[in-house]
């Protein structure tokens, strides 16, 4: 161990110049090495939507990976940690989020959504905690609205969902201009989870068809959660045969069970599914009895091959973990990055204002289409020129991209159960 005065003995001897090789000296605060950052996933990792919990806790951990291996965002590592809000229980947010709260290694919470209404907003707002969501953008608008200045650390990968209630109509209707089906009297059924995502697309739709002469010739709920049988639900269908069958519950393997007892005496009906078919558990679930299944997203990545932004990242995820890849896995990885981004510039983990601002302020070009962030409600922007709505098909076990045209990979068909 050198002394002080070994020290300027040594350099005395070396003509003035010291010259010191492989030692240090003592532990200053430079040299001292930064305690990693620690990255909070909020995520339901058992229950009915684990297989979306499990997916968002990945797409993390990549994001992760990949900063950690580029060196660290300003002398800072991460890593990650995360806990189970099970089937979006109320009461473990609410100490999910305290726990993410009161730890100090914690300067960033993700997930794709947490809760039925992101009431966990308010508590990491006031908390000065940078928190991303990507989902329940009606929840997400009405608490932010109200005073936008009170949540400057609090940003939505998912835009407003208006257009999932009102553009549906017009895109069956102007397929039906085109030949390309032939609607019968304009009727809907629509079976709605008890749930504020899937009661407000219901909403939405219910009041769009009404304005543009469609009869709803039946209106169902069904409580949130497991649903193993759609048998009397589907006697009703049956008796109305419809034109239109609309199901806003939104969890896969209930969609799955929906399609495999319609397919067992179907209708001469399009079938709408809410955002399950988007996760590969549904695929895996109903094979073939998901041929001709449409839906949409919104917010989501763009998954057709003509954009090469999406495609690029979506192989990121499906080379870490070997497997089909969920949407949800994509948003929490580019969550992870914005942070990381915002990092940079600010660098300071702990200058938490300054961070979710930077966030706030970014033009992001993202696989979801390019990220800019309302003001107002703290959404990201929709439409062609931001993050669009995309309308797909299922068939032969393959998501086909209908809209937008730019993005298109092939024209709508009919079903096959039809007759």
């Amino acid at each position: 161990m050198e002394t002080k005065s070994g020290l300027k003995i040594l350099a005395v001897l070396l003509g003035g110049t010291l010259v010191l090789t492989g030692c240090s000296i003592g532990s200053s605060s430079s040299s001292k090495e930064k305690t990693p950052i620690t990255i909070g996933v909020l995520a339901p990792l058992t229950g009915g939507s684990a297989a979306d919990g499990a997916a968002m806790k990945q797409g993390a951990e990549l994001a992760v990976k990949e900063i950690n291996a580029d060196g660290g965002v300003a002398g800072y590592t991460f890593d990650v940690k995360a806990i189970d809000t099970q089937d979006l229980k109320a009461d473990l947010v609410a100490a999910g989020a305290q726990s993410f709260i009161s730890d100090s290694k914690v300067k960033l919470v993700v997930t794709a959504y947490a809760s039925a209404d992101n009431f966990e907003i308010d508590a990491f707002a006031k908390a000065n905690m940078p928190y991303m969501v990507a989902a329940n953008s009606d929840q997400t608008r009405d608490i932010i609205k109200k005073d936008p200045t009170k949540y400057p650390t609090i940003w939505s990968l998912a835009p407003d969902y208006a257009p999932f209630g009102t553009e549906l109509p017009k895109v069956i209707e102007k397929w039906n201009t085109e030949g390309k089906l032939k609607l019968g009297d304009k009727s809907a059924f629509i079976i709605t989870s008890d749930n504020p995502f899937s009661v407000g697309i219901s909403n939405g739709l219910r009041k769009t068809l009404i304005a543009r002469g469609w009869k709803i010739v039946g209106d169902q709920t069904v409580p949130y959660g497991t649903v193993n049988d759609w048998g009397s639900i589907l006697s009703k269908v049956r008796k109305a045969n419809p034109d239109l069958i609309i199901n806003t519950d939104y969890i896969p393997s209930n969609e799955a069970t929906f399609m495999r007892q319609f397919r067992a005496n179907p209708t001469n009906s399009l079938i709408f599914l809410q955002y399950g078919p988007a996760i590969p558990e549904f695929l895996t679930l109903t094979k073939n009895d998901s041929n001709g299944v449409l839906y949409n997203l919104l917010g989501d990545p763009i998954t057709s091959a003509k954009y090469q932004l999406a495609q690029d990242e979506i192989k990121k995820v499906r080379d870490a973990f070997g497997a089909d890849v969920s949407l949800v896995s994509i948003q929490t990885y580019e969550m992870v990055k914005m942070y990381a981004a915002a990092l940079k510039k600010i660098g300071d983990p702990d200058k938490k204002l300054e961070i979710g601002k930077e966030i706030g302020s970014m033009t992001w070009p993202s696989a979801a289409g390019s990220l800019v962030f309302d003001q107002s409600t703290h959404l990201v922007k929709s439409g062609d020129d931001f993050v669009p709505l995309q309308f797909l098909q299922i068939r032969d076990g393959k998501r086909i991209q209908l809209l937008p045209e730019k993005y298109s990979t092939g024209a709508f068909v009919l079903p096959d159960w039809f007759k």
